[in-house]
């Protein structure tokens, strides 16, 4: 499992530039209103600095536990760097925060806008990022036909539909079936007819945006700490191409400065993870016909 948080940070290393840095422990921040005090970006080197990146407070302290009440409120969460003085690691912000940044609170500079494009980009990379899920088919029409997308929102396309099985309490047994298109909605049809013989268990491939804290999910992850049952690396790879299908001109800008791979470099990164970690073929053995010795009376063993 990997929190949202995790699964941005490692989009935002891969989009161009990103570090995080703390709030110093010992600086006052009363009248630090537009500024932060972080000692880990003092330098007297000429380096590049944080000016116009996006500074991103999460509520957390440097060692991950959350702020204490009153600390952070979530009109401060994004704010761009202004300027930069590397002699006092001195951040100044855009525009005044409600609530200064805290003693040893942690921040992470990227290098997309948190909200409209990281977030953005990270959600598309889950759509794009599947896994294989079987499900309990529940027969809603009189001829047999199954409205799978009624039954789980995130089956949206035919292509999905992986295997239907006869089985009780489990698949046990391959059934015929037809998956196809209906004001929206997938059908399958062809498994049973008027009367199903045993329950129907559908096989499909699901969206990893569609399964949160070890539930359904209609909106994909909306918090910091929601959980998801996917590789980072996995998404990750999704959600940089992704980056790169949304917001080409900053990527391409990150890319020509050489802080971020090409986007055939990005393309080829997401298709060995996805032989990796995406769903493949079974390989399974089956007989077409039953098997067994004949007896008299037609019994079969």
């Amino acid at each position: 499992m990997i929190t949202l948080a995790q699964l941005e940070q490692e989009v935002a290393r891969r989009t161009g530039p990103f570090f995080q840095a703390a709030q110093d422990s010992g600086v006052p921040t009363s009248s630090t209103t537009i500024a932060a005090y972080m000692p880990t970006l003092k330098t007297s080197a000429l380096l590049g600095g944080p000016e116009n990146l996006f500074l991103l407070r999460r509520g957390i302290h440097l060692d991950g536990t959350p702020l204490a009440a009153g600390q952070y409120d979530p009109a401060d969460r994004i704010r761009m760097v202004q300027t930069f003085d590397p002699s006092a690691g001195r951040v100044v912000v855009d525009r005044n925060w409600r609530n200064p940044m805290s003693p040893n609170e942690l921040a992470d500079f990227t290098h997309l806008h948190p909200q409209q494009e990281l977030r953005q980009s990270v959600l598309a990379g889950l759509r794009r990022c599947f896994t294989e899920d079987t499900i309990a088919a529940v027969l809603t029409s009189q001829y047999g036909d199954i409205d799978l997308t009624s039954q789980a929102p995130w089956i949206i396309s035919p292509q999905q539909v992986l295997r239907a099985e006869y089985g009780w309490t489990k698949p046990w047994a391959e059934a015929p079936f037809e998956a196809t298109m209906q004001q929206g909605h997938v059908m399958l049809r062809g498994t049973s007819g008027p009367y199903a013989p045993a329950n129907i268990w559908v096989t499909a491939l699901r969206p990893h945006a569609s399964w949160v804290n070890g539930a359904d999910s209609t909106t994909g992850p909306t918090d910091d700490d929601d959980e998801l049952a996917v590789d980072l690396d996995y998404a990750a790879a999704a959600g940089h191409i992704e980056a790169w299908h949304l917001f080409p001109s900053h990527l391409f800008a990150a890319a020509a400065g050489n802080l971020q791979a090409t986007q055939e470099m990005a393309a080829r990164e997401f298709t060995r993870q996805s032989l990796i970690w995406g769903p493949t073929r079974a390989a399974r053995v089956g007989f077409s016909e039953v098997v067994g010795q004949p007896l008299s009376g037609g019994v079969l063993l």
